[in-house]
């Protein structure tokens, strides 16, 4: 027989067992209730002001990883729902409350959330660029060191745990006008992310790509400016012009100081040109670019090590006057004109640079 003391220990585990046991019961209701789109539709007023905040609270206080994971995976499902429905998501209240709701509770959690088990950091990270698709969540909420490093974290590791959501995110974080230029320099995430173009294109994941690219460029223009970016992308001719003269200056303050690794990824970046895509396109054709204005002599050395790929690309394009030919005949010009005056030296294909010079002869009378 036991003692009243053991007695006691014995009824308030079997307590807390059938609590949680219970709890977990619930969760699983719930989230097959959760499949009938129609009732958080029609009582989205309940679901964002006690709803939601309930799973917060009661993730909050869970030591069950899979309840945790549950909370997050009900909380991610019914956001899904409310953002997918426009007239939910034009409702001034109900914005309203789901801002309250990201700033009172999933905000704080977050850091959490972030360091708790697989999978729950991944539907964390995909719950919150949902949050700031739909601006209830400010890119300014999240530009603390811990959270940008953590979200550039799945960089560093092995690339085919990269995700669309974490991409978006380093993207909204890399183009964030007060994001700080040293806190990306000291992740040194850039020859990583020119992995990265190249591991999504040759595994052809396509849905990664612009992603990705966004990313590469969204580094590149921190040291030169939206405003002269633009220019370029649209100007070409400034590659040659006084605004991009030999004394390139770029700004060392706002600069990644790594960014001379995308040298290395100039080649991938002729391949994706050629993607049929006009958005993916247009978004390597600007890395490339941008990059010769970021990294001149890295950036030099790297198109002109590719000459083939050059020469195809130009082959590509030699039935028509577009503005990529025209980009691609100034970005030419300019690492010629650095080849030069740096006294480069370079290993260079013979038949692939005799084949550029006679597309650009070709070219004369089209320009």
């Amino acid at each position: 027989m036991c003692s009243p003391n053991s007695c006691l220990l014995w009824s308030s585990l079997l307590y807390f067992q059938a609590r949680d046991d219970f709890q977990m019961t619930l969760l699983r209701v719930l989230e097959a209730a959760m499949e009938e789109f129609s009732v958080i539709l029609t009582e989205h007023k309940i679901f964002t002001s006690r709803f939601l905040p309930t799973l917060f609270i009661l993730y909050k206080g869970n030591k069950d990883c899979h309840a945790r994971f549950l909370c997050l995976n009900i909380l991610s499902d019914v956001m899904i729902v409310i953002f997918s429905d426009s007239s939910l998501t034009a409702n001034e209240q109900t914005l309203a409350d789901l801002i309250t709701i990201s700033d009172k509770y999933f905000l704080p959690l977050y850091p959490s959330f972030a360091e708790d088990e697989d999978p729950i950091p991944m539907y964390a990270q995909k719950l919150l660029v949902m949050l700031m698709e739909h601006d209830c969540v400010k890119v300014s909420d999240i530009l603390n060191e811990a959270t940008v490093s953590q979200c550039f974290e799945l960089l560093l590791g092995d690339l085919s745990n990269a995700n669309v959501s974490n991409l978006k995110l380093c993207f909204a974080l890399a183009s964030a006008p007060d994001m700080d230029s040293n806190v990306l320099s000291q992740l040194q995430v850039v020859r990583r992310i020119g992995n990265l173009v190249e591991f999504v294109t040759a595994k052809d994941m396509d849905d990664f790509l612009e992603p990705t690219l966004d990313l590469c460029r969204s580094f590149i223009i921190r040291g030169i400016g939206s405003n002269r970016s633009t220019a370029l992308t649209k100007e070409p001719a400034l590659l040659v012009d006084s605004a991009f003269s030999m004394s390139i200056a770029v700004d060392q303050q706002s600069c990644i100081m790594d960014i001379c690794d995308l040298g290395g990824s100039m080649g991938i970046f002729l391949e994706v040109f050629r993607n049929s895509d006009p958005q993916i396109s247009d978004l390597a054709s600007d890395c490339v670019v941008l990059l010769l204005k970021a990294a001149p002599r890295e950036a030099t050395m790297g198109l002109l090590a590719n000459l083939p790929k050059l020469s195809a690309l130009l082959d590509s394009l030699k039935h028509g006057v577009s503005l990529q030919l025209t980009l691609l005949l100034y970005c030419l010009a300019f690492s010629c004109r650095q080849y030069l005056a740096q006294g480069m030296i370079l290993s260079m294909s013979v038949p692939a640079l005799m084949q550029v010079e006679a597309l650009v002869s070709g070219f004369q009378g089209l320009t």
